[in-house]
Parts: structure tokens; sequence; C-alpha cells
């Protein structure tokens, strides 16, 4: 082990260097500089950068005020170039690893931003990946980029952990502190120093044998919920078929302390994990030629949710005869309370509502537009007017911050397909469940 990187890591003295700096990266970086060391953080982004630069945020989780609190009171610089690595002992990595064109895993981000790191001397220092990656992606591709201009000794002259992020944007009691970290190095000592590092900002660390074991845990934890999301889902179109409640189903069966946990149904999955981390595992199992029925079942309903939606919202058009008016969506954020679009279930039924001719609006507090095939649809302010000229209105995002009360007054039919109404009292609406 590096004995001079240990007694910096201890004594904070060492200087961290963030690369990528979205949802998961500013934070971090934030989270480090509170707790004292010296952070550099690099994004190629320069409209982010200049924003931080201006002590401006961009991220719904991160007030102004927060931003320019940290910055003031620590010693954070924000860099569109990676020269700061020079200085930096540690190294974490934290850019998007999607999926492509074909629903492959796209790692040309982690890729660039590692050939970027070899661009310098790593030496003394140790380099963490939090972005998502397939099992075997830190040892069988990173690591071999990071030695390929030099003959250093890994886990001796520099070090390398996998340690997954675990965010959860959008609510308050889960963060950085209190989620267990979880971290595998290539070698017991690159583990005893991610350790050090980690527990200067996370409660609880939790260390793995390996980075395979590292990157396995989180496509486990999002499979996981893929799967029950994909179950509940199906239960749902069950219910419809029986004519029962799925929300009331859910609600009586959560009431057992012990065997059952709640998932609940959806016109979609969005964000950057669930929708996309069981793909990674599914493909590196093709590689093997094996497969995962689950994985591909899952997929299979969930992505089949936008359609089911829309086959729902037509047959409410038909019965009410209300097809020839606009349609306006509440929401378009993958989840409540946050501004990110990504893989955006609001976005597919938007694509599906256009290739059908059927005439829409969105309002969404968190999001001023989205952009899809060529063309920019903007936020509707929501209004008296608008809403009674409205066919009818779909809840995909069930924000806080919409005051259901009074677009019931004034929307004639509701299609809610995340049960944000279940307290609203004598609604003036007609309101329809997924």
């Amino acid at each position: 082990m590096n004995e001079n990187l240990k007694t910096k890591l201890i004594n904070k003295q060492a200087i961290i260097s963030v690369i990528g700096l979205g949802y998961i990266g500013l934070p971090l970086a934030l989270s480090f500089a509170s707790a004292g060391y010296k952070v550099n953080g690099i994004d190629i982004d320069k409209t982010k950068i200049t924003k931080l630069q201006n002590k401006q945020s961009y991220i719904s989780d991160i007030e102004d005020i927060f931003l320019k609190k940290i910055i003031k009171n620590n010693n954070i610089k924000f860099f569109s170039d990676y020269n700061s690595i020079t200085e930096s002992d540690v190294i974490i990595v934290c850019v998007p690893t999607p999926l492509n064109k074909t629903k492959d895993p796209d790692i040309s981000y982690i890729i660039s931003a590692t050939e970027n790191i070899s661009e310098f001397s790593i030496n003394k220092k140790l380099i963490s990946i939090e972005s998502t990656v397939y099992p075997g992606a830190t040892d069988e591709i990173i690591l071999p980029i990071l030695l390929k201009k030099s003959n250093l000794n890994i886990g001796q002259d520099f070090n390398l952990i996998f340690s997954p992020e675990r965010m959860d944007p959008g609510q308050k009691k889960w963060n950085l502190k209190n989620t267990p970290k979880v971290i595998g190095g290539i070698t017991p000592n690159c583990n005893k120093l991610g350790s050090i590092l980690y527990k200067s900002v996370a409660d609880e660390v939790i260390t793995v044998s390996s980075t395979r074991a590292a990157e396995m845990t989180k496509l486990l934890e999002n499979t996981f919920r893929a799967a029950n999301i994909g179950l509940i889902n199906e239960m749902a179109m069950i219910c419809e078929k029986l004519n029962l409640d799925i929300w009331e189903i859910i609600e009586a069966a959560k009431s057992k302390p012990f065997g059952f946990m709640p998932f609940y149904p959806g016109p979609g999955l969005g964000g950057h994990c669930i929708p996309i981390d069981p793909r990674y595992l599914e493909w590196k199992l093709e590689t093997l030629n094996s497969e995962s029925k689950f994985i591909k079942l899952s997929e299979e309903i969930n992505f089949g949710m936008p359609h089911y939606t829309l086959k729902k919202l037509k047959n409410i058009q038909n019965e009410n005869k209300i097809s020839n008016k606009s349609i306006i969506i509440f929401g378009v954020a993958y989840k409540p309370n946050v501004s990110d679009t990504r893989e955006s279930p609001a976005i597919d039924l938007m694509k599906l509502l256009k290739d059908e001719n059927i005439s829409f609006k969105f309002n969404d507090p968190y999001v001023n537009s989205v952009e899809f095939d060529g063309d920019i649809y903007y936020s509707t302010d929501i209004t008296k007017k608008v809403l009674n000229e409205s066919g009818m209105g779909v809840i995909i995002t069930n924000h806080s911050i919409y005051k259901w009360d009074e677009i019931c007054n004034n929307l004639k039919y509701i299609f809610d397909t995340r049960n944000a109404l279940q307290n609203i009292k004598s609604p003036k609406s007609k309101i329809y469940k997924l």
C-alpha cells in the first residue's frame, strides 16, 4: 500500500478530482469538499462549468444557496479540461454509461475519460469508477487503458476500485452519508485505500472481493427493481381484466409485515439506472451464449407500458367522445420532484401520440422543454383556460408541487397513471386509473 497516499487520505490532505458533474458527480464533489478535501470538478460540458463558476446550480436537488455556501467555505474549483489531474491524488469517474441505438451498453464516455486520465501520470493515485458498467469492465477495459502507457504495478504503484453510485435524486431521506457505500478493488490494497476515502463521506463502507463483485452488486440492485416493477405492471393489467383496483390490492398486501415489498405500476420505466442497468447484465450474458429469462420478460412488460397507456388513453377518449380535443400531460421528468428526463416514459408516450396524430401539450414545473424527432415542445402553463379547453389530462409524473384539487376542478377527464389523486375528495373530474 502507498503509505503516503494513505496518510493524505486520513489527514484529508489528498486532492480529489471528480470527472463528470451530473446528478451523481456534482453532489459527490460537494460532499468531499464539505469533508475537508481540496476538490477539482471536471466536466467537458463548458456550459455546466460556466454555471458552476458563477455559483449557479443546474440540478434540482442542489439549490443555488447551498452551492454558493459550499464554494465559499471550501476549496473546490471547476474545470472543462483534465489538466488538474496532474495535482490530484484521487480520481473519481462519474460519466454516463447509457445504451446505444441497438440497446447495447455504450461505454464510450468512460473509455474516453479513462484515456484522458492515462495521458497523465497515475503513479501514487487512487482511481474510483462510479459509472455503471457490466461485470468485468473495470479489469478488462479500464485497467488495460490505464496500464497502456506505464509499467506501474496495480495495488502498489497505483490503485483502482469500482464503487457503484447509489444516489436517489428527488428524495430527502437517503443521501451519500447515510447510504452504505459498496467498493470492490482490483487488489486488497486498493480496497483498503478505497475504504479510507469513502469513510470520510459515508457512515458505512462495505467491501466486496473484487471489482466484478461490486459491478454485479449494482446490476443486481436495479435488476431486482426492474423485475419487480415488471411484475406489478403485469398485475395491473391482470387487475383490469378482473375489474379490480391494483392500488387497493397493493395497499392491502403491504400491510403484511413480512414477505412482501410494495412496488407500484406506471406508464413505463425512466431514469439513468432501472431501464438501462439490467441490459448491461443481459448483454454480458449474451457474450457468454447465455440469457436471463427474467430480464427479458420484465423488459418486454416494462417497455410495453407506454403502448398500454396509449391504448387505455384512446379508450377513454372514445368512451367520452373527446378524441378531437388536445391532451395535457402532467409531468415529463422520469420521477417526481426532479428535472431529469432521461428515458422518461412521458416522452415515449408523447412520441406515440405524435405518431397517432393526437394533439397534446405538457406541463412540468421542473422541465422547460423537451426535444425529440427534431421538434421542441415547451411546457404549457396551467391555467383555467388551458384546463377547460383540454379534452383530458394524463398524469405521468406526480410532482408534489401540483395542486391536484384545482386541476380536478377545471378538467373533465383525467387518466391518473400514478394514483396521484387517491386522496382527492369529491373530484369534479371523472378519474380513470392505470
